[in-house]
């Protein structure tokens, strides 16, 4: 008979008190009573005991065993009943734990896939739009011909940029450890960044400034990835950003670090859309970061770099009046 209720456990029990009792009544007979009582109290101690190890204590520590296992090992020369309950419990709540991240990532790694599906069908339906409109004619239209190429080549670009930025961010991914870090002119660099993106914000109409408030002008760094933090936070800045408005790049001295903030007075980001703002190819405007060309990936990319630096990005925004990205940096390595 399973001992597996209640039930059957305080009958199983009764019986065995009964049993006892009857061999009592016989053996008092034939024995002196100390002796019969002192023999019948060890066999009713026996008898619950093996009872009580072989039907609960094994099944439970078989059960404790088993949770042992999956924590990575197999000692269990501290088993206490008193305590299994509540190794039960955390067993049971860090598996639960696993459980919601396997869905929280698999709930990601489908809404990544159609995020790519969905941002290289754009271009690809748009180089096939263009292509079938030249294999239909349109190839002997000097007015059209050169017209589509150029367009179908934009879509090229466009899918060329989302590739290379999942590389980017692949490679940063896996080879975090493997930053070439170095000291260097930050004010040099970020100069040369805000050079480079000239042309880009007077076609915006939007002015670039610098102010560096901090003692020290070297950080320790890797400067390649830095300056991509740089593009893309600048960049950015000019994208989201008002006509006639203005990026600032501040530098501020924080002890042995440098206080970096990116910020501007463009559209700005709302509350809501402030938790999602580091996801890939999440934006914050999809309409105009298309018009200009984002790839809904550059956020993602400097969140991936200032990690690796052991540092956080934040940013702060209230809408219509502009958002500001802040990050540390290490000053020189003496």
């Amino acid at each position: 008979m399973k001992l597996n209720t209640p039930i059957k456990f305080t009958l199983f029990l009764g019986l065995i008190l009964c049993l006892h009792i009857i061999l009592y009544l016989v053996i008092s007979n034939y024995l002196n009573i100390y002796i019969s009582a002192t023999l019948l109290f060890t066999l009713l101690m026996t008898s619950i005991f093996f009872t009580l190890k072989y039907q609960f204590y094994e099944k439970i520590k078989i059960i404790y065993k088993n949770i042992y296992k999956f924590k990575g090992t197999s000692n269990i020369n501290d088993f206490n009943l008193e305590n299994a309950d509540k190794e039960a419990e955390d067993w049971a709540n860090q598996k639960e734990e696993e459980l919601l991240i396997m869905q929280k990532n698999e709930n990601y790694r489908r809404e990544f896939i159609g995020n790519v599906s969905h941002e290289l069908k754009t271009p690809i339906f748009n180089i096939q739009g263009y292509v079938q409109t030249l294999i239909d004619g349109g190839i002997e239209d000097e007015k059209v011909n050169m017209k589509y190429l150029k367009r179908a080549n934009i879509s090229v670009d466009r899918m060329i940029n989302i590739v290379e930025d999942l590389e980017v961010i692949s490679r940063l991914e896996t080879d975090n450890n493997e930053l070439d870090f170095e000291n260097f002119n930050i004010i040099n660099q970020i100069e040369e960044v805000l050079d480079q993106l000239e042309l880009k914000s007077n076609k915006m109409n939007i002015s670039l400034k610098l102010t560096n408030e901090s003692s020290s002008e070297i950080v320790y760094a890797d400067k390649n990835k830095i300056q991509q933090v740089f593009m893309n936070l600048i960049s950015n800045s000019i994208k989201y950003g008002k006509d006639g408005g203005t990026t600032k790049v501040r530098l501020f001295d924080m002890s042995d670090k440098i206080l970096i903030e990116v910020a501007d007075d463009g559209i700005g980001i709302s509350e809501n859309a402030l938790s999602r703002l580091f996801e890939r190819f999440y934006r914050v405007d999809k309409n105009r970061s298309r018009e200009i060309g984002g790839t809904g990936l550059g956020l993602a990319i400097v969140k991936h770099i200032i990690e690796g630096h052991q540092q956080t990005i934040n940013v702060r925004s209230t809408v219509n009046v502009g958002s500001t990205f802040s990050f540390i940096l290490e000053k020189e390595n003496e």
